[in-house]
This record gives structure tokens, C-alpha cells and sequence, in this order.
């Protein structure tokens, strides 16, 4: 019995193909072990097929069964997968420059930012909590202004439950 493969060691997402001779048995079959899952192919008792080996735990084993007259007799052959290499993303200015994560800060007004991640944070916000942060914000500043001015306070209460009916009435 003949087993081989055209690379001993690839990279993520590369082919191996794989040649095999099993003269004088009833039935072959191939089995792919990468670490994380295991996949078993019935074979032509000869020939070769191409395979795409994604991901591995650093070693994908190939082994090829035989059976003769009811025996077994296998070979097995290990293809060591190394990891992708990960390319950092970079952002380009409309000149063709790289621009740095202290660039990108600054480029936009301080402000703006601020305002721009408030927004998509209260954009996903579930209404009920929306309701309950207006309503804490109210509440925070009608208790703020009451401590220098105390009279205002039941006039700060009076609209926050002007508004809480509103809220009631408006649904």
C-alpha cells in the first residue's frame, strides 16, 4: 500500500493533495483528523484527490485504511497547518498617507465624537431604559437645582409628573 502527499507543511487555506495505491483490497477509505473534527471518505482503491485544509490544531492527520479479506491495515501521514498570518487594517487619507489611531482621534472635533457615540448608544438602547434615563436625568437636575433653591423643588416635581402623564397618555 502507497501513501503520500505533495507537502509536508502548508498554511491555512492551502491544497494537499494526496496520492494512494491499495493493489489487492476490497475497500478503502480516508480519514481527516484536523484536531477539531474528524471526517471519513470512501476511496477508489487507487488514485489521488486535492484537499483545502482551513483550520487545524497545528497538525491535520491523514490516515488511509485498507481492508484485505477482512484485515485492516492503515497508514498514516501528518500535515503540519501553520496559522494565516493576520495583516492589520489601515486607514488611508485621500493622499495615499497612513493615518494612526491619534490622527483618526483628532481629525474628528471633540464634541462631535462625544455626540456620535451618545447617539449610537441611545439609538440601541431598549425604549424602556430611554424612558428610565430621562426620566433619572430629570429627576438629577429638578434634586440639583432644588439643593441651591429649595423652592424650586415642588415646582420640579410638579413637571416631572406633568411629564410621566404625558408619557401615559400619549401610549
Amino acid at each position: 500500500m502507497t501513501f503520500t502527499t505533495d507537502k509536508h507543511t502548508v498554511t491555512e487555506g492551502d491544497i494537499v493533495e494526496v496520492r494512494w495505491d491499495c493493489p489487492g483490497a476490497d475497500s478503502a477509505e480516508l480519514t481527516i483528523d484536523n484536531g477539531y473534527k474528524t471526517t471519513n471518505l470512501p476511496l477508489e482503491l487507487s488514485g489521488s484527490k486535492r484537499f483545502r485544509l482551513h483550520r487545524s490544531k497545528g497538525r491535520t492527520r491523514l490516515i488511509i485504511t485498507a481492508k484485505v479479506e477482512g484485515k485492516q491495515y492503515s497508514k498514516t501521514l501528518k500535515v503540519k497547518v501553520k496559522e494565516l498570518p493576520v495583516t492589520k487594517a489601515e486607514t488611508i487619507d485621500r493622499r495615499g498617507r497612513r493615518i494612526g489611531k491619534l490622527r483618526q482621534w483628532m481629525s474628528l472635533p471633540k464634541w462631535q465624537s462625544w455626540r456620535l457615540r451618545f447617539r449610537q448608544g441611545w439609538q440601541m438602547m431598549p425604549p424602556e431604559k430611554r424612558l428610565a434615563s430621562r426620566l433619572l436625568m430629570i429627576l438629577g437636575g429638578v434634586l440639583l437645582l432644588a439643593t441651591f433653591f429649595p423652592a424650586l423643588l415642588l415646582l420640579g416635581l410638579f413637571g416631572l409628573s406633568a411629564y410621566l402623564m404625558w408619557i401615559l397618555l400619549k401610549r
